[in-house]
């Protein structure tokens, strides 16, 4: 039987084992930091990655995975249902880079099934969609069914984050500098949100712990209006925040499966450190 293979963009946040244990093939990621040039793999050093994201006053620059590496993933799958995960196409020009090597390679190997899927959201977002990919697959749905439910996934998935510092996104003019300084001066610390793939604000409390205490209320009613079935906590170095986060909605939240995992690096980026990512 031809088995449902899943690729991702290193958005994507997993474990070594359990991106093993689910078959996930990642195409990277690159990071410039500093003078380093950093590939988003399972070799990357996240601590020399923040150290050099601290110590230089230049923005940190992320590049895209190429069509050339989507299509020797998806070649190398050796399968004919593929499914193709990448972050929100508002953010990055890795979904324009795998819609490129699809169609190439549908041109070329007509009897495949490739689905692209935007994932309209990052880190945490990326990784439910590929778990809701895998967990359907698992259970037997055929190609076209979890193409048709992933996508309404995709659709209606929230996420969250919120940062310690805003160095990172002045630096990136990704916010205002005079405003990002504001917020850190006064320890004022925004609850942003996905937007149709884009990002808003949602919410601006003073400290993380209350910030974090607002948005788990917010998950336990959106928990309520449509009952989850994944919650991933994302953490840039900040295990103790996402536990934190984890205590405060558990015993609201019984159906869901929550998960916490270690940024990668591109979310370790855009996270910075101390920062948490939460989709549901």
């Amino acid at each position: 039987m031809n088995k449902i293979k899943i690729i991702a963009d290193t958005s994507a946040d997993f474990t070594a084992e359990e991106a093993k244990a689910m078959d996930i093939a990642f195409v990277p990621f690159t990071i410039d930091a500093g003078k380093n040039t950093y590939i988003d793999d399972d070799t990357l050093n996240l601590d020399a990655l923040y150290a050099d994201m601290q110590a230089s006053q230049e923005p940190t620059r992320t590049g895209c995975p190429s069509p050339y590496n989507y299509k020797e993933a998806i070649l190398g799958t050796g399968s004919d249902e593929i499914f193709v995960v990448t972050i929100s196409s508002k953010l990055s020009g890795s979904y324009n880079a795998a819609k490129t090597a699809v169609e190439e390679v549908k041109r070329e190997h007509p009897e495949k099934k490739i689905a692209l899927i935007d994932s309209k959201s990052a880190s945490a977002g990326t990784a439910n969609v590929v778990s809701f990919i895998h967990k359907r697959a698992e259970e037997g749905k055929d190609f076209d069914a979890i193409e048709r439910e992933v996508r309404e996934f995709a659709d209606k998935q929230s996420t969250f984050f919120i940062l310690e510092s805003m160095d990172n996104l002045i630096k990136n003019g990704r916010i205002p500098k005079l405003a990002g300084k504001a917020v850190n001066v006064l320890n004022m610390k925004p609850i942003m949100r996905g937007e149709d793939g884009a990002i808003g604000l949602f919410q601006i409390n003073r400290g993380f712990k209350k910030s974090l205490a607002k948005l788990a209320k917010e998950v336990i009613r959106i928990n309520a209006e449509k009952s989850v079935e994944f919650i991933t906590i994302s953490h840039s170095h900040a295990e103790e925040k996402a536990k934190l986060f984890k205590s405060y909605i558990q015993d609201e939240i019984q159906t869901a499966t929550i998960r916490i995992v270690q940024t990668k690096g591109l979310s370790s980026v855009y996270a910075d450190f101390g920062g948490i990512v939460v989709a549901l």
